[in-house]
């Protein structure tokens, strides 16, 4: 089986205490390869890509332009929960496999 690639949005603090030392777990296995990091604020991503990301990871500040990459088969949802529809119906409807935090939705 090909390794699952994985784009994060949300790069704050629910993604920092229990996704990424979870993912780095499955990292360190060889079963999937974090390749996008996605969080309005630009430092928050770029601190993430350099702690976790594998070869040809991207930052962005924009969650769309992340969901162009046909190379994510999965993305996580890690964002305050009023912003939990939008980016999971946005990421659906980019033919992304969805994990969002709960709730869906405020």
């Amino acid at each position: 089986m090909d390794k699952l690639r994985i784009g994060i949005i949300g790069c704050g603090g629910i993604a920092t205490l229990k996704h990424f030392p979870a993912l780095a777990k499955l990292q360190k296995k060889g079963t999937i390869e974090l390749v996008g990091f996605c969080d309005i604020v630009e430092e928050k991503a770029a601190a993430k890509l350099a702690q976790y990301g594998d070869k040809g990871a991207k930052a962005y500040t924009d969650h769309r332009e992340m969901l162009k990459d046909k190379s994510i088969d999965i993305v996580y949802v890690l964002t305050p929960n009023i912003s939990h529809c939008e980016l999971t119906v946005d990421s659906l409807n980019a033919g992304k496999h969805v994990l969002c935090e709960k709730p869906m939705a405020a």
